[in-house]
Formats: structure tokens, C-alpha cells, sequence
């Protein structure tokens, strides 16, 4: 596999780029876990729900029986017989493995991988987290097969396809030095380069866009906001696409009006992921309301919620494909209550991004990040950081038009919502750095 991987990347880096893979059937390049996904999620679209529970209570099994049997973690730490789990008592049987946090992989990191597979044939990467602290992920190449195919079945309607689609990519792999140009040119893919992302650089990025006549653009929210500000703010043609794919990142309703009017009003998905691959969910958009909602795919991960001291819910997650490296009740650290139906009404953001007020008590960081309409037309960006209790730092991007004033009343805003939490400090900086994954942190809590 390691030979296979060694020549497709080879060739995605050359100018013909996926296109070669294009004419064969997805079933040889990502597995049979490929039609698994289409076909569960067809039969779920046409209301076979019997036909779903049992396949996914078999894979459930199937997924526990692995980790009992080979991943040596739960070997030595858990005290289940795997002969005792059965298609009909799974789900009770997840309810006795214990909840599995961050730390505890991070600390036994090679304990977690599957004894049946090499862990040099398995595609590692690691998480960046908001503290900086990541963990190393391992994946198969069936399981990397599984999140396009869940991808590519969400946006059929636009007919997606990661190896026809011409896709805009804006992301860590586009990384490129600051000294060269921001954009590359691989087969069905434009690449543009996060770090690029800045005045100078621009022009030439719109235009090679311009130039490429994208389908889809597929980036994080943040970064992609930072270039639909750009063509909305200098009255530019809108770059017109089907669809806009966004990833794991902040996603708020001024972000989802810019790139309307920047892209042509596409058809836009957010997914709430991770790279441990326990939780997928669908951004909703509520227009009239201007919130963002989700719905968590139950085809992809069983998720629970755990109730913390502050009320706060926290979604726990285990997959139902993942073998290689699986987390069993995984402990996300991002908060949002799950109602029956997989449906998260606020996404509360990750626990690192939880503010902790003058008496003590933890609030969510997106929640306030969540400012009035008019701000957007003042700042070019905005990051909350916390450094000490009960105190916001609030740096600020400004535009031309920028005055004192906008910031007194961004702050009594947030006041009025929420009243005596924090006191506040204005920062103005020339830009909002990113972090490691590229990525630009709306909220650095750094205590």
C-alpha cells in the first residue's frame, strides 16, 4: 500500500493530477468501504431503516470485537469478553468501555494501533487543537475512502466528485513558500497557498481563480473568508461556483453571507468533523434567525453527550469504520446538545475555546464570537484571546473606516448580551496570525 499511496501522491502533485485515477471504479481506488457508505446512505434516503440498524450494529460489533481482541489498550484496560458482544446487546456492551480522552492517546499513542495492520503502511497526520497540542492520527487507506465517499455523497445534488470536480483547494497541502506564488495548477485542483492569503497576493489569487472556472471551493471557513472579503469589499465579479465545501473550523452566519455574495450564492456545506474521524455533522443555515445548526450523520459515528459541572454537553463519539487506530467513546472537547435525531442546534465550539468568566464560571467562546452585522463592515477580522480570568483581549483587523468609537460599541454589544462576564481590552494588529494547520484561531485561551 505504501507503493500505491507513494505513486498516487506522485502523480495528484503532477499537472494531470487525479484525472488519471478518474476512469476507474472508486471500489478499486478507496476499497469496498466506498459502496458500503453509497449504499447505506441510499438505503437510509429511501427509509430502509431496518436494513441500516442491523448493518450498523454489525459494524458496531465488528469495530469492538477489533479493539478487544487487537489494539492492546483495550486488551489491558478493558474487561469485556469479545465473545460475549452480539449484534442485539452492542450498543449496551459500548456503555461499559470507559470514555477515552485526549490525553490518555496521546500518552499511549502506539498502544492504539490494530496489531493486524503495519503501522508503516498506515497514512499518519496530526491534529494542530487549539492549544497547539495535537495528537497523531493513524488512518488506512479504507478509512481516508470512507470520508471522501461520505463527502462526495452529500453533495451529489452538485454532482461532487474529488477526482472530476474542478475544486479550489485551499488548505495545509497547498502550502507554499511566501517567496513563490500563492497558486499551482494539479489536474482537477487549484491549489492557493493559506500564507498567501494576504493584500500583496490578492489580485494575482482572484485572477488565477478567475482564470481555473471552479466548480467547488473546498477550504476552511476562516481562510476562505478572508479572500470573499476581498472581492465583496473592491466590488469585484463574484466567482461563481456549485458549491463551497468547508472543514472542522468556526463557521458563522457573517462568513455564510460573504461567501454568498463572493461565490455567487453556491450551495454551501460546513462539516462538523476531526481528524479522529467520531463525529460528521452538516451545517443547517436558519436565514431568518441568522444561526447555524448541524446534523450529525448516524451512518458515520454513534455519539452520546456528557454533561459537565457548568451544564455544558459534551459530545462523545465512536466510529463505525475505523479499525486502524479506533476511538471508543472518545471525549471530543467540543460541546453541543444532540437531540434524538442527531440534531445540534448551537455547536458551542471545542473546550479549549471556552472563556472563563470573572467568577470562575466557563462560557462558550463562540457564543460571544457571534457579533452584529454592522461590525463586519468596520473590521476585516477579529480574535478573542484570553490570557487571565474574567479578562477578553479583543484583537482587531481594522478597515480604513475604523474608529474608537466601533470599538467602544463592539463592546458594550457584547456587554449588553452578556452582562458583567468580562472586562476588555482593544488590540489593534495589522493581521490575525494562524496556526499550525493554517488555520485562523477565532479564540486563543491561553491560561
Amino acid at each position: 500500500m505504501k507503493y500505491l499511496d507513494a505513486i498516487k501522491h506522485i502523480v495528484k502533485k503532477s499537472r494531470w493530477g487525479s484525472y488519471v485515477f478518474s476512469p476507474f471504479p472508486k471500489s478499486w481506488l478507496y476499497t469496498s468501504v466506498y459502496n458500503d457508505v453509497i449504499y447505506l446512505s441510499r438505503q437510509k434516503e429511501l427509509g430502509q431503516l431496518d436494513i441500516v440498524n442491523i448493518a450498523l450494529r454489525k459494524k458496531m460489533k465488528h469495530v469492538l470485537e477489533e479493539a478487544l481482541l487487537y489494539v492492546p489498550w483495550y486488551r489491558d484496560n478493558v474487561d469485556i469478553d469479545p465473545a460475549s458482544l452480539t449484534v442485539e446487546n452492542i450498543y449496551q456492551k459500548l456503555e461499559e468501555f470507559p470514555y477515552l480522552t485526549k490525553q490518555i492517546v496521546m500518552n499511549n499513542w502506539d498502544n492504539f494501533i490494530n496489531e493486524k495492520y503495519h503501522a508503516d503502511k498506515l497514512k499518519t497526520g496530526s491534529t494542530e487543537g487549539t492549544t497547539g497540542q495535537g495528537i497523531l492520527i493513524a488512518n488506512s487507506h479504507q478509512e481516508i475512502g470512507m470520508q471522501k465517499a461520505f463527502h462526495e455523497w452529500w453533495l451529489r445534488d452538485i454532482k461532487f466528485d474529488y477526482l472530476r470536480t474542478r475544486i479550489i483547494r485551499i488548505g495545509l497541502e497547498a502550502l507554499r513558500d511566501i517567496s513563490l506564488t500563492p497558486v499551482q495548477r494539479c489536474g482537477n485542483r487549484l491549489l492557493v497557498s493559506p500564507v498567501h492569503l494576504v493584500p500583496e497576493w490578492f489580485e494575482n489569487i482572484y485572477n488565477s481563480c478567475v482564470k481555473f472556472v471552479p466548480d467547488v471551493i473546498h477550504s476552511y471557513p476562516t481562510l476562505l473568508y478572508l479572500f470573499a472579503r476581498y472581492i465583496n469589499d473592491n466590488g469585484l465579479q463574484p466567482i461563481k461556483v456549485k458549491g463551497l465545501l468547508l472543514t472542522s473550523d468556526v463557521f458563522l452566519f457573517a462568513h455564510y453571507e460573504n461567501f454568498n455574495r463572493a461565490f455567487g450564492s453556491p450551495k454551501i456545506y460546513c462539516s462538523y468533523n476531526m481528524s479522529e474521524h467520531v463525529a460528521l455533522g452538516k451545517s443547517i443555515v436558519n436565514e431568518e434567525q441568522k444561526t447555524i445548526s448541524y446534523q450529525l450523520d448516524n451512518l458515520y459515528a454513534y455519539n452520546e453527550n456528557l454533561e459537565d459541572e457548568f451544564g455544558n454537553y459534551e459530545i462523545v463519539g465512536t466510529s463505525y469504520w475505523n479499525e486502524a487506530m479506533p476511538f471508543i467513546r472518545y471525549k471530543t472537547q467540543d460541546f453541543g446538545k444532540i437531540d434524538s435525531s442527531g440534531f445540534i442546534k448551537s455547536l458551542d465550539g471545542r473546550g479549549q475555546t471556552f472563556l472563563t468568566t470573572k467568577k470562575g464560571n466557563k462560557i462558550s467562546g463562540i457564543a460571544i464570537l457571534a457579533l452584529e452585522d454592522y461590525v463586519w463592515n468596520y473590521i476585516d477580522s477579529l480574535q478573542f484571546v484570553q490570557k487571565e480570568k474574567g479578562k477578553l483581549i479583543i484583537k482587531i483587523v481594522p478597515k480604513k473606516n475604523y474608529t474608537q468609537e466601533v470599538g467602544k460599541r463592539i463592546v458594550d454589544d457584547i456587554e449588553l448580551k452578556w452582562p458583567e462576564l468580562f472586562d476588555y481590552e482593544i488590540n489593534i494588529v495589522r493581521e490575525i496570525s494562524k496556526g499550525r494547520s493554517t488555520k485562523v484561531n477565532s479564540i486563543i485561551v491561553d491560561m
